[in-house]
């Protein structure tokens, strides 16, 4: 399945429904590219509910916006709710989480300066490089669910404050 992109006028991309577009599956979520512009694109996230995504930075600045669901963007330790509508904007270098301490799963789309020159490059990064990656840092180790964090992280902590009746 391809993502269907109308182009009704020079320079115009249209996509009718951002969401149930394809994508991989990785640790962090079913990751997927939307559209390419000449200096900025956009990707989506669907953030799976237990997930977690330790801090870690990015080289380009990005702006983040919450299509449905909840999650908690983490940076420097402190944490914050993100809910559908709410929009944030993090520097190159600076590192972010993501967590879901949440039952439903969480939709968000990144803008950002161009990284891929289409959306196959895209895949093909995500497929052969990122997923196998992070598949490699989870042998090592590395948690992507909040369950797997032992009880008093600070990520479990606030779940519980957040969310007392779901348990990850």
């Amino acid at each position: 399945m391809k993502t269907e992109i109308h182009r009704p006028a020079e320079g115009i991309a249209i996509i009718d429904r951002v969401i149930d577009q394809p994508g991989i599956e990785t640790l962090e979520g079913r990751i997927g590219p939307l559209l390419f512009g000449a200096h900025v694109q956009a990707h989506y996230l669907d953030l799976p509910p237990g997930l977690y995504t330790p801090e870690h930075p990015h080289e380009t600045e990005s702006i983040i916006y919450t299509v449905r669901g909840r999650w908690v963007l983490c940076s420097d330790g402190k944490r914050h709710i993100m809910e559908p509508g709410s929009l944030f904007w993090f520097g190159p270098n600076i590192a972010t989480g993501y967590e879901v301490p949440f039952d439903e799963p969480a939709y968000i789309i990144a803008f950002k300066g161009k990284m891929a020159e289409s959306a196959e490059e895209m895949i093909d990064y995500l497929e052969n490089k990122m997923a196998p990656h992070l598949e490699e840092e989870h042998e090592q180790g590395e948690a992507f669910l909040l369950a797997e964090l032992s009880e008093d992280h600070p990520a479990r902590v606030f779940a519980r404050q957040v969310n007392p009746a779901s348990s990850p």
